[in-house]
């Protein structure tokens, strides 16, 4: 069984960390950018496909029920995975996150 656990412990930036049996799976981590309260920057992703999609939504669905609705994607380097997992169209950002889970399964509108 998987398991996707926030990290607590660190306190610069909210941190969601995939374990199976103690073993790392996969990170994912991001902060509000300075000054800005209303946007949180993802700025760290490291993990297979597979599990790219539970801590996306993870760390989303921890920022809605704190009444965080907008998200925004800083990796470059996982733009493709980004669109094919129908987390961004043409911006790297979600502009509500309210919005997007609403929209069920299906990603982004």
């Amino acid at each position: 069984m998987v398991e996707i656990l926030q990290n607590k412990n660190n306190t610069d930036k909210i941190e969601y960390v995939a374990t199976e049996r103690g073993e790392v799976l996969g990170r994912i981590a991001g902060e509000f950018a300075a000054g800005d309260l209303e946007t949180f920057v993802i700025n760290e992703l490291d993990c297979a496909e597979p599990f790219a999609d539970g801590l996306i939504r993870a760390i989303l669905n921890l920022l809605a029920l704190h009444g965080v609705d907008k998200a925004r994607f800083d990796l470059p380097e996982h733009t493709d995975l980004l669109r094919k997992l129908r987390f961004i169209g043409d911006k790297p950002e979600i502009e509500s996150i309210n919005a997007f889970f609403a929209g069920g399964c299906g990603g982004h509108n």
